[in-house]
């Protein structure tokens, strides 16, 4: 069987938007929706000491005061720099937080800005429910 150079380009291109689709509908995108306004951070340090963060981060950074504000810093922290690779998860994104010095002191806890705004978001969620 031969295939021509269109039918090749068309079944690239196809197999292309049928991994980002199946990667961006993936469980994990769910389980990683949920840990945005969920962050690690509540079994290890409480849910008092997360509210208290989260609401002194976003006094500190008026811009990020919202939910939307928050939910689209996150996002755009995540993207990797090459198109149609994917986001990186919560997790691989706290860790480059590190890694690249993207940290924030909030009441004397050194965390990632990926943490920081999780904190903040779940300080909304919490004040709004």
């Amino acid at each position: 069987m031969t295939m021509d150079r269109r039918r090749f380009l068309q079944l690239t291109a196809a197999g292309m938007v049928a991994s980002v689709t199946s990667s961006s509908c993936s469980p994990d995108a769910s389980e990683d929706a949920r840990a945005l306004t969920a962050p690690e951070l509540l079994d290890m340090l409480g849910p008092e000491r997360v509210l208290e963060i989260g609401t002194k981060y976003r006094a500190a950074v008026p811009k990020e005061n919202t939910a939307a504000a928050l939910r689209a810093a996150i996002a755009e922290s995540r993207r990797h720099r090459f198109p149609l690779i994917g986001n990186r998860s919560t997790a691989e994104q706290i860790r480059a937080d590190f890694a690249a010095g993207r940290t924030v002191i909030v009441n004397g806890w050194v965390l990632s800005t990926t943490e920081a705004r999780q904190c903040a978001l779940y300080s909304l969620v919490v004040q709004h429910s």
